[in-house]
């Protein structure tokens, strides 16, 4: 994998579940001493092979990024949890997420983001369960759906709501119930969050896709300075050798004004 020039922006790249199979040689390669035995300690197939694709996607993108061997790479903890680069002088931003079928990497410039994917056969039973953690609003509106979709924007609020505190490195310690983020009248997505300034809600840009495996994706990424200009993300599907397809994501305009 070579990406031409240095990251400006942002962008998403996705491995698809079933090709870490035939990568397993080459993820194993690039693990720390502590991303192996965390392997070694899991039980079962699936969650050993998200490990491992999860740490070959993001060593080998942002290694290709900074030039250095993705094996080299190092990594700190935040306060709660959200991995950063060590030793970043380009100062490169990352989130991982991945689900059943598919792993994901967001990277930025420097820019506060954050990516959640899940799969759009989403459980009635979690809906209903889940929902009780959304606003009374967030929890109006989707009572009152089509029951026929009512699944499927739960689950766009919701993977909408995981990018968001994840870009803010907080996760559901942010509380999804103290802010809202969803569509307005036209369809475009919105955030009221009473814990940042006015003019802070307006740098967020957030991006609504279905993926080409069929999951829902979302990614939050906060803009540069005041700037309300969209900013494109590309999606990137992921090869250890070439890319081998770059498709944009729909954005979807961030919070008004």
């Amino acid at each position: 994998m070579n990406p031409q020039g240095p990251l400006t922006g942002a962008e998403v790249w996705l491995l698809p579940e079933a090709e870490v199979d035939g990568l397993t040689d080459q993820a194993r390669s690039v693990l720390s001493a502590d991303e192996h035995a965390r392997w070694s300690r899991l039980r079962s197939d699936a969650a050993r092979r998200r490990h491992l694709g999860a740490r070959l996607l993001c060593r080998s993108v942002l290694g290709a990024y900074t030039g250095m061997p993705a094996q080299q790479l190092g990594f700190v903890q935040g306060d709660f949890g959200r991995p950063e680069l060590l030793s970043n002088p380009s100062g490169l931003r990352f989130n991982l997420s991945h689900t059943d079928g598919l792993i994901v990497c967001v990277v930025t410039d420097g820019l506060l983001c954050g990516v959640d994917v899940e799969r759009a056969d989403v459980d009635p039973k979690v809906v209903g369960y889940a929902m009780e953690r959304l606003t009374a609003a967030e929890r109006a509106r989707l009572e009152a759906a089509d029951p026929a979709r009512r699944a499927r924007d739960f689950l766009d609020v919701w993977v909408l709501k995981e990018a968001y505190t994840k870009a803010l490195g907080a996760g559901l310690q942010y509380g999804f119930d103290a802010f809202q983020l969803g569509p307005d009248f036209r369809g475009k997505v919105v955030l009221h969050d009473p814990r940042l300034p006015g003019h802070e809600a307006g740098r967020w840009q957030f991006g609504l896709s279905t993926t080409g495996t069929g999951h829902r994706l979302a990614v939050a990424v906060r803009r540069h300075g005041n700037s309300r200009t969209p900013l494109p993300v590309p999606q990137r599907l992921f090869t250890t050798e070439v890319l081998v397809r770059t498709a944009e994501s729909r954005t979807v305009p961030g919070a008004a004004d």
